[in-house]
Protein backbone atom coordinates (compact mmCIF):
# COMPACT_ATOMS: atom_id res chain seq x y z
CA UNK A 1 0.00 0.00 0.00
CA UNK A 2 2.97 2.72 0.93
CA UNK A 3 4.75 1.78 -2.22
CA UNK A 4 1.57 2.51 -4.45
CA UNK A 5 1.08 5.20 -2.12
CA UNK A 6 4.19 6.87 -3.18
CA UNK A 7 3.95 6.22 -6.64
CA UNK A 8 0.67 7.81 -6.86
CA UNK A 9 1.92 10.94 -4.71
CA UNK A 10 4.96 10.87 -7.37
CA UNK A 11 3.11 10.78 -10.48
CA UNK A 12 0.76 14.03 -9.20
CA UNK A 13 3.76 15.91 -7.80
CA UNK A 14 5.29 15.35 -11.42
CA UNK A 15 1.85 16.39 -12.78
CA UNK A 16 1.20 19.45 -10.66
CA UNK A 17 5.00 20.48 -11.00
CA UNK A 18 5.02 20.14 -14.74
CA UNK A 19 1.54 22.31 -15.02
CA UNK A 20 2.94 24.95 -13.05
CA UNK A 21 6.14 25.28 -14.95
CA UNK A 22 4.49 24.36 -18.50
CA UNK A 23 1.05 25.70 -17.96
CA UNK A 24 1.55 29.05 -16.32
CA UNK A 25 0.62 31.28 -19.15
CA UNK A 26 -2.70 29.56 -19.30
CA UNK A 27 -3.52 28.94 -15.74
CA UNK A 28 -7.31 29.28 -14.96
CA UNK A 29 -8.03 31.22 -12.10
CA UNK A 30 -5.85 34.73 -12.60
CA UNK A 31 -4.21 37.26 -15.36
CA UNK A 32 -0.85 37.39 -14.49
CA UNK A 33 -0.28 34.08 -12.74
CA UNK A 34 3.19 33.60 -15.06
CA UNK A 35 4.42 36.59 -12.82
CA UNK A 36 5.29 34.16 -10.05
CA UNK A 37 5.54 30.52 -11.89
CA UNK A 38 8.93 29.55 -10.51
CA UNK A 39 7.94 30.19 -7.02
CA UNK A 40 4.56 28.88 -7.14
CA UNK A 41 6.19 25.29 -8.55
CA UNK A 42 8.62 25.70 -6.07
CA UNK A 43 6.04 25.93 -3.41
CA UNK A 44 4.09 23.28 -4.50
CA UNK A 45 7.11 21.17 -4.04
CA UNK A 46 7.94 21.63 -0.60
CA UNK A 47 4.29 21.29 0.01
CA UNK A 48 3.11 18.41 -1.58
CA UNK A 49 5.16 16.37 0.92
CA UNK A 50 4.84 18.60 3.60
CA UNK A 51 1.09 18.26 3.26
CA UNK A 52 1.08 14.51 3.91
CA UNK A 53 3.17 14.81 6.67
CA UNK A 54 0.81 17.31 8.30
CA UNK A 55 -2.10 15.59 7.71
CA UNK A 56 -0.61 12.26 9.16
CA UNK A 57 0.19 13.28 12.99
CA UNK A 58 -2.22 16.63 12.89
CA UNK A 59 0.05 19.78 13.16
CA UNK A 60 1.19 22.36 11.21
CA UNK A 61 4.49 22.59 9.55
CA UNK A 62 6.07 26.09 8.57
CA UNK A 63 9.10 28.13 7.31
CA UNK A 64 10.05 30.22 4.54
CA UNK A 65 11.03 30.38 0.95
CA UNK A 66 13.68 33.08 0.15
CA UNK A 67 15.91 33.90 -2.58
CA UNK A 68 20.19 33.75 -1.90
CA UNK A 69 22.10 34.60 -4.98
CA UNK A 70 19.27 34.60 -7.01
CA UNK A 71 18.29 30.54 -6.35
CA UNK A 72 15.00 29.87 -4.45
CA UNK A 73 15.57 28.17 -1.01
CA UNK A 74 13.08 27.17 1.57
CA UNK A 75 14.37 27.19 5.72
CA UNK A 76 13.60 23.81 7.20
CA UNK A 77 10.30 23.82 8.51
CA UNK A 78 9.47 24.16 12.04
CA UNK A 79 6.89 22.32 13.74
CA UNK A 80 3.82 24.04 15.50
CA UNK A 81 0.97 22.31 17.09
CA UNK A 82 -2.63 21.48 15.63
CA UNK A 83 -4.05 25.03 14.40
CA UNK A 84 -0.49 27.40 14.71
CA UNK A 85 3.03 27.26 13.47
CA UNK A 86 6.03 29.95 13.94
CA UNK A 87 8.49 30.16 11.52
CA UNK A 88 12.27 30.57 11.56
CA UNK A 89 13.70 33.28 9.38
CA UNK A 90 16.62 32.17 7.31
CA UNK A 91 20.16 33.37 8.37
CA UNK A 92 22.05 35.90 6.56
CA UNK A 93 20.78 38.80 4.23
CA UNK A 94 18.78 36.11 2.32
CA UNK A 95 15.77 37.89 0.74
CA UNK A 96 12.58 36.70 1.70
CA UNK A 97 9.95 35.61 -1.24
CA UNK A 98 6.70 34.34 1.38
CA UNK A 99 6.49 32.24 3.85
CA UNK A 100 4.75 28.59 3.74
CA UNK A 101 2.70 26.10 6.13
CA UNK A 102 0.30 23.50 5.81
CA UNK A 103 -2.98 23.33 7.94
CA UNK A 104 -2.96 20.04 9.75
CA UNK A 105 -5.28 17.32 9.25
CA UNK A 106 -9.13 17.99 8.82
CA UNK A 107 -11.23 19.36 11.46
CA UNK A 108 -14.56 19.89 11.48
CA UNK A 109 -14.94 23.20 13.88
CA UNK A 110 -12.11 24.67 11.92
CA UNK A 111 -12.20 26.36 8.70
CA UNK A 112 -8.96 24.71 7.63
CA UNK A 113 -9.76 24.79 3.94
CA UNK A 114 -9.22 28.65 4.07
CA UNK A 115 -6.66 30.83 5.09
CA UNK A 116 -6.99 31.83 8.12
CA UNK A 117 -7.45 36.29 8.91
CA UNK A 118 -4.21 35.86 10.92
CA UNK A 119 -2.76 34.01 8.31
CA UNK A 120 -3.62 36.68 5.58
CA UNK A 121 -2.41 39.30 8.03
CA UNK A 122 0.62 38.22 9.16
CA UNK A 123 1.95 38.04 5.37
CA UNK A 124 0.78 41.52 5.22
CA UNK A 125 2.28 42.57 8.06
CA UNK A 126 5.58 41.31 6.63
CA UNK A 127 5.16 42.20 3.67
CA UNK A 128 5.33 38.94 2.08
CA UNK A 129 3.97 35.97 0.16
CA UNK A 130 2.32 33.23 1.66
CA UNK A 131 1.81 29.73 0.89
CA UNK A 132 -0.79 27.59 2.63
CA UNK A 133 -1.73 23.98 1.81
CA UNK A 134 -4.81 22.28 3.00
CA UNK A 135 -6.25 18.80 4.66
CA UNK A 136 -8.49 18.87 1.93
CA UNK A 137 -5.50 19.05 -0.58
CA UNK A 138 -5.83 22.75 -1.82
CA UNK A 139 -2.86 25.14 -2.58
CA UNK A 140 -3.43 28.93 -1.43
CA UNK A 141 -1.17 31.96 -2.62
CA UNK A 142 -1.29 34.84 -0.17
CA UNK A 143 -0.43 37.79 -2.24
CA UNK A 144 0.43 40.68 -0.50
CA UNK A 145 0.57 43.38 -3.14
CA UNK A 146 -2.68 42.47 -4.32
CA UNK A 147 -3.85 41.64 -1.20
CA UNK A 148 -6.17 38.66 -1.65
CA UNK A 149 -5.42 34.94 -1.14
CA UNK A 150 -6.29 32.71 -4.21
CA UNK A 151 -5.85 28.93 -5.07
CA UNK A 152 -3.02 27.36 -7.15
CA UNK A 153 -4.71 24.45 -7.46
CA UNK A 154 -8.34 23.86 -5.63
CA UNK A 155 -9.85 20.11 -3.98
CA UNK A 156 -7.44 17.29 -3.45
CA UNK A 157 -4.76 18.55 -6.14
CA UNK A 158 -1.86 17.95 -3.41
CA UNK A 159 -1.67 14.94 -0.77
CA UNK A 160 -5.31 15.05 1.19
CA UNK A 161 -6.81 13.84 4.37
CA UNK A 162 -9.14 10.98 3.60
CA UNK A 163 -11.32 11.72 6.46
CA UNK A 164 -12.19 15.34 4.74
CA UNK A 165 -14.76 15.19 1.85
CA UNK A 166 -16.31 18.02 0.47
CA UNK A 167 -19.57 17.93 -1.20
CA UNK A 168 -19.39 20.94 -4.76
CA UNK A 169 -21.56 23.16 -3.12
CA UNK A 170 -18.89 23.67 0.21
CA UNK A 171 -16.28 24.28 -2.12
CA UNK A 172 -14.04 27.56 -1.45
CA UNK A 173 -14.22 30.02 -3.81
CA UNK A 174 -11.15 30.81 -6.27
CA UNK A 175 -9.96 34.51 -4.43
CA UNK A 176 -10.77 35.51 -1.10
CA UNK A 177 -9.60 38.65 1.05
CA UNK A 178 -9.63 39.37 4.60
CA UNK A 179 -13.27 40.54 4.18
CA UNK A 180 -14.76 37.79 2.53
CA UNK A 181 -13.16 36.03 5.33
CA UNK A 182 -14.65 37.60 8.00
CA UNK A 183 -18.06 37.12 6.45
CA UNK A 184 -17.57 33.20 5.56
CA UNK A 185 -16.54 32.66 8.90
CA UNK A 186 -19.30 34.66 10.26
CA UNK A 187 -21.52 32.73 8.88
CA UNK A 188 -20.28 29.56 9.30
CA UNK A 189 -20.33 29.88 13.21
CA UNK A 190 -24.23 31.03 12.66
Amino acid sequence: MFHALSRFTLSCSAVLLSAFATHAGNWPFERGYETYAEEHAFAAGVLTDLNRHSIFVDLEFCGFIYREDGVLHATRSAKGDAASCRPIAPDGDAEIFASYHTHAAFDPASFNEYPSIQDMEGDFGRFENGYISTPGGRLWFVNNQKRRARQLCGYRCLPFDPHYSEASKDAAPYLVTIEDLTGIFARGTE
